[in-house]
């Protein structure tokens, strides 16, 4: 994996588990504030988008490499034929 890919990981994991933390009122307790559960739920939200970026890229370089090893095999054939 790319040292970036895992970066992101992270730090989409960092990002939806402080959302959940200040949700819950873990990180600050006793303030029902609606502005720190607004700031709670868009870490999730961003979080979440975080991951599916993630992984829409993990899926697009699997395609790039598939399409690499296609283009090699084919590369090969015609090589073959000739």
């Amino acid at each position: 994996m790319n040292a970036s890919l895992i970066i992101n990981f992270f730090t989409a994991l960092i990002t939806f588990v402080m959302g959940i933390l200040i949700l819950t009122g873990i990180i600050f307790p006793g303030s029902r504030d609606s502005s720190i559960q607004v700031f709670g739920i868009v870490l999730l939200i961003y979080g979440v988008y975080r991951f599916v970026n993630l992984f829409s890229k993990v899926k697009q370089i699997r395609m790039q490499e598939r399409q690499e090893i296609l283009n090699k095999e084919r590369e090969k054939l015609f090589r073959k034929n000739e």
